[in-house]
């Protein structure tokens, strides 16, 4: 707008000298035509065509009064003067006769205004002003209009795009309504756009960390409390054991003392003495089974050693008996060769067993029964003994079937995603392995490798089992 107005008022002041350059050209054009016809009509003293004459020539445009002065005596006279500002020009007046005296015979006197041209360069400012301001008006309007179409709506949108951002949603990334930039031309707003996206993929990979993070704490916490209370009752379990303990050793000592007395006594019905046995058997039974329990929880060091297959079986069968009676379900076993040994821990192979028939009996249904097959590995050159335990439960997906032996992964609501891994952790530590494949019942097999001992040579209750047996006499 100022270059339009320094550029207006240079052309105006052009065109005020273009046209006061015009009114002098028409003063000069005057002396130069029409001067001699003056001097020659005052020379003959014709007033009458002097005021034709001059009347004719103020008629011309800008020239407001023309004076004819003869001997400081205005002689006539056309026009009068309205402007405030004018050009004043005087031209003498000689005779044409060239004999005569070339003395002045008047003055001819020329008065031209310059208002009206100070009137037309007003309204030509005016218009000019005018004129630029609609035009700047219309400008600014279309340059508002295209700010507003190819920057302003960007910025709106990116603004609430901004507002919106939250560490609780994932928003999708923002993208603006515009023609697509050519290759390799990035502006500001492409600058500001890419910032906000990288910003919201780090925001949601910093609040996936701090859930992962706030998860794995939570989880953690809950699996110490879990483990403290596990630790409880294994106290808890322990003490009830030594309690239980005493007064079994009493009821089997008091039976075998009743038995060993009236041994002979004829008058002793012979129910009498049979309920008597069945007293002494059914507590050292019990006695065995919470001295299986006590060494079961119990923190005792690994020892390696052979251990006779049915006689694992059958400990770890005492175990479940509360378990089986509780589901409704039966053990099955089968031994392809009862002389079968296996080379480990007694305590750490019960507890790999006691979980996985564990598991088995909450999968099946009531009524059911689980099938627990041991045999030599099919394989020759594996020398191992195969403890295949199947059930006719509801089985394990596909997808969970490759975690099952991950920490803390399960499909149990309150479970702790525990057992099986320690159960192939045990295994694994006595250069064994642990498998799991479905069944054609729709249930599972968990099949245990373990490395063979030697055979037994009489029952392996003759052998393996001995210590068990010897320890029927008090319970411990």
């Amino acid at each position: 707008m100022l270059i339009t107005i320094l550029s207006s008022a240079l052309q105006l002041y052009v065109e005020y000298q273009d046209e006061v350059g015009q009114i002098e050209q028409q003063i000069e054009q005057i002396q130069n035509s029409h001067l001699d016809g003056i001097a020659h009509y005052v020379e003959l003293n014709n007033p009458v065509q002097l005021q034709l004459l001059i009347d004719g020539l103020v008629k011309l445009p800008d020239i407001e009064r023309i004076s004819i002065i003869v001997q400081d005596r205005v002689l006539q006279r056309a026009g009068g003067v309205v402007s405030d500002r004018v050009i004043d020009t005087k031209f003498l007046l000689y005779p044409l006769d060239p004999s005569k005296a070339r003395e002045p015979s008047g003055t001819l006197h020329l008065v031209a205004g310059l208002d009206p041209l100070y009137e037309r360069l007003k309204q030509k400012i005016w218009f000019i002003l005018v004129a630029t301001a609609v035009k700047t008006f219309l400008i600014a309007a279309f340059i508002l209009l295209l700010f507003q179409y190819l920057v302003t709506r960007h910025l709106n949108k990116i603004s609430q795009y901004a507002h919106n951002l939250t560490l609780n949603g994932h928003a999708p990334a923002l993208t603006l309504d515009r023609m697509p930039a050519r290759r390799g031309e990035v502006d500001e707003l492409d600058t500001v756009v890419t910032a906000l996206n990288e910003m919201q993929t780090r925001l949601a990979q910093e609040l996936r960390l701090r859930e992962e993070a706030e998860f794995d704490s939570r989880t953690s916490r809950e699996q110490l409390a879990h483990m403290d209370r596990v630790t409880s009752m294994e106290e808890i379990a322990s003490s009830i054991a030594h309690e239980i303990n005493q007064p079994l050793t009493a009821i089997a000592t008091y039976a075998q003392a009743a038995l060993r007395s009236h041994k002979d006594d004829e008058r002793i019905p012979s129910d009498l003495q049979k309920a008597l046995e069945k007293i002494t058997e059914q507590a050292l039974r019990a006695g065995e089974v919470i001295r299986t329990i006590r060494q079961f929880i119990s923190k005792q060091s690994s020892s390696r050693s052979e251990i006779g297959v049915k006689a694992l079986l059958t400990s770890t069968s005492h175990l479940l008996e509360t378990l089986g009676s509780q589901y409704k379900v039966s053990l099955v076993q089968g031994v392809a060769d009862e002389r079968l040994t296996v080379i480990g821990d007694l305590v750490q192979l019960q507890q790999v067993l006691f979980n996985l028939l564990r598991n088995a009996m909450e999968a099946s249904p009531a009524e059911s029964a689980i099938e627990i097959w041991v045999e030599e590995s099919a394989h020759e050159s594996d020398d191992r003994v195969s403890i295949r335990i199947r059930d006719r439960g509801c089985g394990i997906g596909s997808e969970a079937a490759k975690e099952i032996f991950t920490p803390f992964f399960t499909t149990k609501k309150e479970g702790m995603g525990m057992g099986l891994a320690i159960c192939k952790t045990i295994v694994d530590a006595h250069n064994g392995e642990l498998r799991f494949s479905a069944n054609e019942f729709g249930g599972c097999d968990f099949t245990m490798l373990l490395p063979q001992g030697d055979k037994l040579d009489a029952k392996p209750e003759a052998k393996s089992g001995a210590k068990l047996e010897s320890d029927q006499g008090a319970v411990s």
